[in-house]
């Protein structure tokens, strides 16, 4: 799913925005998950803008890194993203990250991991991960952090990559404004429309 911007005038401002933006910038008003557009007055969402421009400069409160997980292609150039796996005491993890700030491992159910997910995988993209590797031999004499409510496990970037070191995959940080350069130059564009035609904006997810 993406977020799209269109003006009640018919002119589509913004295209292919990573949802993942709104994380850390939430929208002036929530997306329809089945992707009905929800409308916003142009001078709220100037404000809006207006308010983000100044989370985005503000040197004292800077906007945190995030990240993003690639696997790499075993046997030639490529690399794919979003989850990756690894094995603590017999039971599998999975770790998502695509543009993300945090890092969240959650317990895969038994089986999933032979039986579904490296299948997917590879039907997906041709090639799955190759080394799962385990939390104890990689991190010897180091527990992982206690699951929060939302059923997820908390790990460093550092962690991360203590973890997978010498497999194919690979952690990738970028600041928030490189990471999302593309998305911040449309809303800056739909908010400079909108102070001149003055119209609703449409926001939707597709």
């Amino acid at each position: 799913m993406h977020l799209s911007v269109q003006c009640d005038c018919g002119a589509r401002l913004a295209d292919q925005l990573a949802p993942e933006l709104e994380s850390t910038l939430p929208l002036p008003v929530a997306t329809d998950a089945v992707g009905t557009p929800r409308s916003v007055e142009a001078a709220a969402f100037i404000a809006w803008h207006a308010r983000a421009d100044a989370t985005l400069t503000d040197t004292t409160r800077p906007l945190p890194t995030v990240y993003r997980v690639w696997l790499h292609r075993p046997d030639a150039s490529g690399r794919t993203g979003r989850a990756v796996y690894f094995e603590v005491a017999g039971e599998h993890y999975a770790v998502f990250a695509s543009l993300t700030p945090t890092l969240l491992a959650r317990k895969l159910p038994d089986g999933w991991l032979r039986e579904k997910l490296l299948p997917a995988q590879k039907q997906a993209m041709g090639y799955a991960q190759t080394v799962i590797p385990r939390f104890e031999r990689q991190l010897p004499g180091v527990a992982l952090q206690p699951i929060d409510d939302d059923g997820n496990i908390p790990l460093s970037p550092r962690r991360f990559e203590d973890l997978f070191r010498d497999t194919d995959v690979e952690l990738e940080s970028l600041p928030f404004a490189t990471a999302f350069e593309h998305e911040l130059h449309a809303l800056a564009v739909a908010a400079a429309h909108a102070a001149t035609c003055g119209r609703v904006l449409h926001l939707r997810q597709v």
